[in-house]
């Protein structure tokens, strides 16, 4: 016991333990919110699972906080930090609603950490609690964007197999908690807490119990925005490269780059800092909203009411247009303002002096605009399912993002002059370039693992007599009962081992599927070339099309729709020498009467072409006027070759391959698999080359 004493009072360090708990509570508060809408997902509407939203404002239970009751012990601190611990551990063995209960409760107990934590360290010197706020948030960011690096995007803790990595994290947390009670000094302790120095603080707290509300709620608002905004898009890059098809290893570098030489700064030399007037901060603020608001602006698509302005066609070639380029990296050299505001924001708030009370209704107010800012971004996916304020969402993704961006940039107005004077943290060289050494180690790591990945496919070399094509709606990722399963569709399409993959419901990159991307996880893990359709940015279906050979003259089509916007990949890919055309859609919901336009708008584009292959979720079965309409034009690969119905009835099936009649005599097999690891069968068709 006296050597474990001495080893957790050697290695403890405020800022890693820190630094932990805001990965754990990013780690738990992904799982709480993609289990949310994975649970709402299967009954297409919102159900009583959306009530657990109600955890994000725990810190009201300090509005009810005695008066006057200003302290808190260690062993307070410590369980609340124990039970998140424990609440991330578990969640590697629930599913569904004990899931979302035991996430729920662990983001719940970190937001309660968080203030405990503030108030702590309030008592302390000003100046260092903002510098331990800009660096923790940082460390914390960086190890995020580490951990989903090596998993292709995917929190690699997640996986089955590396769930140890996150017990071991856990547990590395769990030992600087518990050598907090242990240690000779802790977070709440400083040297200048005597009984007079407490008294002194005593009377300016006093004196300071009637700063403004407005204040403190516009801080504590601001700090929350800029939680949001990490969760939403920084700590996974993937999510940028979707909005805008920018190039993934470039914004992935800049991000990286940037929180390490950010770090750098706090740890080292904070003056440079302090010589930014506050002047320069309000217009780097403001010039940040600006790019960030016309990065996604100038991605979204224009859909007009009329029928007869249809279809709206996008190319590959226009994505990568010089224009849209210039707000984004723009935007991405700007990005460090919001670490700087964190620092700032953190220290104006601390030196402000606030009580228990005071800290708990104002973190509740900025908790309901975290409430109301995870509804506004979800919206836009959904809004087509959201009575009477549902269609104001539609197309309104940038709308969002302009107010979490004004959120952060506003209240830098409230931040005085000196709350930019920084001194070093009090802290040894020897811990200083061990911190520095682990954030470009992690660096590093990022920028390897990410060139690995990005490697150009190699185009298999020589003939063959057939290719495999899959159609496959993954639902977002989830499979027939709402669990997460990313890893059962991946070993689907593996052991089916297609040349050409359609995915339907790849709409992925957003808070409700943990910021993820699955397509990028499959092209890495197959090493395809790959084509992903609509923009994140557009609310819409995602779509791609994934191929062992180039993918050329790729274009995304959007259709008329009453409802949810729908679209379709067209491209086409060369083998043998024959060129086939590619056709991957999602029609619009059964109830939309504009849906029998869209097929139409299909049907049109793919006329007069050789080769054709239509696949994806039509929405419509076999005995509909639209099945009928479509098949007078093309043919229906299980009517030629059905094979194996894989359990489903046959009768029910929306999902089909279509192939033209200069195919139709070289179907030789057609197929309905994946069990239940969708809420719909992947298709695949056998095509003689």
């Amino acid at each position: 016991m006296i050597f474990l004493k001495n080893f957790l009072t050697k290695i403890y360090s405020e800022i890693v333990l820190m630094s932990l708990m805001f990965l754990l509570f990013f780690q738990l508060f992904s799982v709480f919110i993609e289990t949310i809408y994975a649970l709402n997902l299967i009954s297409l509407s919102m159900n009583e699972n959306i009530l657990a939203l109600l955890f994000l404002l725990s810190p009201i239970i300090f509005i009810f906080y005695k008066k006057g009751k200003e302290e808190f012990t260690d062993k307070t601190f410590v369980i609340l930090g124990e039970i998140i611990i424990f609440c991330r551990i578990m969640n590697d063995f629930l599913y569904g609603q004990f899931k979302m209960i035991i996430a729920g409760i662990g983001v719940g107990c970190f937001l309660i950490f968080l203030l405990i934590y503030l108030k702590g360290i309030s008592k302390k010197d000003d100046e260092q609690g903002g510098l331990k706020m800009g660096l923790i948030l940082s460390f914390a960011l960086l190890i995020s964007i580490f951990l989903k690096t090596l998993g292709s995007t995917f929190d690699i803790t997640f996986y089955i197999l590396y769930q140890p990595i996150g017990w071991l994290i856990a547990i590395s947390a769990a030992l600087l908690l518990y050598s907090l009670l242990k240690g000779p000094q802790n977070i709440f302790d400083d040297e200048k807490n005597s009984r007079d120095y407490v008294s002194i603080k005593n009377k300016q707290n006093e004196l300071n119990s009637s700063v403004s509300s407005k204040k403190l709620s516009a801080l504590s608002i601001s700090l929350i925005s800029i939680i949001i905004i990490i969760y939403f898009v920084f700590s996974s890059p993937v999510v940028i490269s979707r909005w805008t098809e920018g190039n993934y290893f470039a914004i992935l570098l800049i991000i990286s780059v940037e929180i390490t030489v950010f770090a750098y700064l706090i740890i080292y030399k904070p003056y440079i800092i302090s010589k930014i007037s506050m002047k320069m901060i309000k217009i780097w603020n403001g010039l940040f909203i600006l790019t960030l608001f016309l990065t996604i602006l100038l991605n979204q698509s224009y859909f007009p009411p009329f029928y007869e302005e249809y279809p709206i066609v996008v190319s590959q070639t226009s994505q990568e247009t010089i224009i849209p380029q210039i707000p984004l990296y723009t935007m991405l050299i700007l990005f460090p303002i919001i670490l700087i505001d964190f620092a700032l924001l953190s220290r104006e708030l601390i030196a402000c002096k606030p009580n228990i009370r005071q800290l708990g209704a104002s973190f509740t107010v900025a908790s309901l605009f975290l409430l109301l800012m995870i509804f506004a971004v979800i919206f836009t996916i959904v809004w087509d399912y959201i009575p009477i304020i549902g269609p104001f969402f539609r197309d309104m993704y940038w709308f969002v993002f302009l107010v979490i961006g004004l959120a952060i940039g506003l209240p830098t107005f409230f931040v005085k002059k000196q709350t930019l004077i920084f001194n070093a943290l009090n802290k040894s060289t020897k811990f200083k370039l061990k911190l520095i050494g682990t954030l470009t180690l992690l660096t590093g790591i990022i920028i390897s693992s990410a060139l690995i990945y990005e490697l150009t496919p190699k185009k298999p070399s020589g003939s063959i007599d057939s290719i495999k094509i899959m159609s496959y709606n993954i639902q977002q990722g989830f499979n027939e009962d709402g669990i997460k399963n990313f890893e059962g569709q991946l070993n689907e399409i593996k052991k089916e081992d297609p040349e050409i993959i359609g995915l339907i419901e790849s709409d992925f990159c957003r808070i409700s599927s943990g910021n993820s991307d699955i397509v990028r996880l499959i092209a890495n893990e197959l090493n395809y070339y790959t084509y992903y359709g609509p923009k994140t940015v557009t609310g819409n279906f995602g779509l791609a099309l994934l191929s062992k050979y180039p993918i050329k003259n790729a274009k995304t089509f959007y259709m008329y729709s009453i409802g949810e916007q729908t679209a379709t990949i067209e491209a086409e890919i060369d083998i043998n020498g024959e060129t086939y055309n590619i056709y991957i859609t999602h029609l619009g919901n059964y109830e939309d009467p504009s849906q029998r336009s869209q097929q139409i708008t299909v049907l049109n584009r793919l006329e007069n072409k050789e080769n054709v292959i239509l696949m994806g979720d039509f929405n419509f079965e076999s005995d509909t006027n639209r099945y009928n309409m479509t098949v007078e034009e093309l043919n229906d690969c299980w009517e030629i070759a059905g094979e194996d119905d894989g359990g489903f009835d046959m009768d029910d099936r929306i999902d089909f391959i279509f192939v033209s009649d200069d195919l139709s005599d070289n179907v030789e097999e057609c197929n309905y698999l994946g069990g239940k690891n969708s809420d719909h069968p992947a298709v695949t068709v056998e095509i003689d080359v």
